[in-house]
């Protein structure tokens, strides 16, 4: 769908959406103070007719976007929407549901295989500082479990030596993203700190199946605080209607593998990125845009 088509899906949704007063005020409360979980959950949203979930991106069809109006309108309210070539083609709004030809992948659009802690595109230079998550339709069985692990519960289990290690010693993180395309594991000389920002209150960024260490103390280390951010996970099981908005520089989060049917009655999740300081960005790139390529160096 063409991103000139969510431009004004934006404006209407920012105009005239459904979020109720009391909402818009838990969103713009968690992005000014955020909380210890590094989430939270609006339930039961009023997302319109959703149709049978489709078999493939080809054969979605969905005329009703309510539910694309409500996942834009929390994400301009925690900054600016964005989006990314390699995701659907640069759309703003993601959809995600089981695909037969992606079993056993490790991607959004799989289902019997476990997505492991991650920060969404650790590797990229515009990272998303937030998640927003809308969910159409959960899956039959409700066996989709979403796991978020915070960086202030991980923290209180870390010896002081530990954080100091993780916020000075740099690993490599390999890009999922190609020039066009995703799920790629790519060198791209990224070399970051797991821990970054402010020492006493750093924000965190994780994904150990892209990321190389440069010693085997790194390795070490980095195998234990996987460990420790599986011990202190909250579940979230998303029903129709649920949103759930993540804070991408303090958690990393999972998902569980799911059953499909492949009927029309699958597990639908929408996903839009939202940026806090796209000026920011459009000074050390050169140019404004809202939806990125491949950035590694700004």
């Amino acid at each position: 769908m063409q991103n000139k088509y969510y431009e004004t899906l934006l404006a209407n949704a920012v105009e005239k959406s459904a979020l109720q007063h009391e909402q818009i005020g838990q969103i713009i409360n968690f992005r000014l103070f955020g909380n210890k979980k590094g989430f939270m959950t609006l339930e039961s949203l009023p997302i319109g007719d959703i149709p049978p979930t489709p078999l493939s991106r080809d054969l979605l069809c969905k005329p009703d976007d309510s539910s694309e109006r409500l996942l834009l309108q929390a994400t301009a309210l925690l900054g600016e929407p964005i989006g990314y070539l390699q995701e659907s083609e640069g759309c703003i709004v993601n959809n995600f549901f089981p695909q037969q030809a992606h079993s056993r992948g490790a991607t959004s659009d799989s289902f019997d295989t476990e997505l492991d802690l991650h920060t969404e595109n650790a590797f990229h230079a515009v990272l998303p500082d937030y998640l927003v998550l809308l969910c159409p339709r959960q899956d039959p069985d409700a066996e989709a479990v979403t796991y978020i692990a915070s960086i202030e519960r991980i923290l209180e289990r870390l010896t002081f030596e530990e954080q100091a290690f993780f916020l000075t010693e740099p690993y490599n993180f390999l890009s999922d993203y190609g020039p066009t395309e995703k799920n790629q594991r790519i060198d791209i000389n990224r070399h970051q700190t797991i821990l970054y920002g402010d020492p006493d209150a750093p924000f965190f960024r994780f994904d150990p199946h892209f990321m190389l260490a440069f010693s085997s103390r790194a390795q070490q280390l980095m195998d234990k605080l996987r460990a420790i951010a599986w011990e202190v996970v909250e579940p979230v099981r998303l029903n129709r209607g649920d949103m759930l908005i993540i804070d991408n520089r303090r958690t990393a989060h999972a998902r569980s593998p799911f059953s499909a049917r492949f009927d029309g009655s699958d597990r639908w999740i929408q996903r839009a990125f939202a940026i806090t300081n796209p000026n920011f960005y459009a000074e050390r790139l050169g140019k404004r845009s809202r939806v990125f390529g491949l950035v590694t160096e700004l």
